[in-house]
């Protein structure tokens, strides 16, 4: 099993940025997030981003189904709604401006994901 190295440790190449770029954008989009690890296998920009995505998701996941509780609900839900917006809107500038910025929390956890 590979390690997983930091983001400062990436030494990623113009060529490798400008390739994964659409699909690291993608990647912030819902669960599109597969795509990349589908069609991208080998570019590690992408996959940085991928695994952002992941964990973006999910947590609108969480956010989702914590919205159903009655009353409260609509709290979470409103919560969830702008802290997924917010991070999936970094994380589409952050990859088409070919940047590897780890986000506060989702990076954290992002890293220690094995795909």
């Amino acid at each position: 099993m590979e390690e997983v190295k930091k983001v400062e440790e990436l030494k990623l190449d113009e060529g490798e940025i400008k390739e994964g770029a659409p699909f690291a954008a993608l990647s912030y989009v819902f669960c599109l997030w597969i795509l990349t690890f589908i069609f991208k296998k080998d570019n590690r920009f992408a996959h940085f981003h991928a695994r952002q995505g992941i964990v973006v998701f999910i947590a609108g996941v969480v956010f989702w189904a914590l919205s159903l509780i009655p009353l409260i609900g609509v709290v979470f839900y409103v919560t969830g709604l702008i802290i997924f917006l917010s991070f999936s809107l970094y994380g589409i500038y952050s990859s088409l401006t070919g940047k590897c910025k780890r986000m506060p929390i989702v990076g954290d956890i992002a890293e220690k994901l094995v795909v």
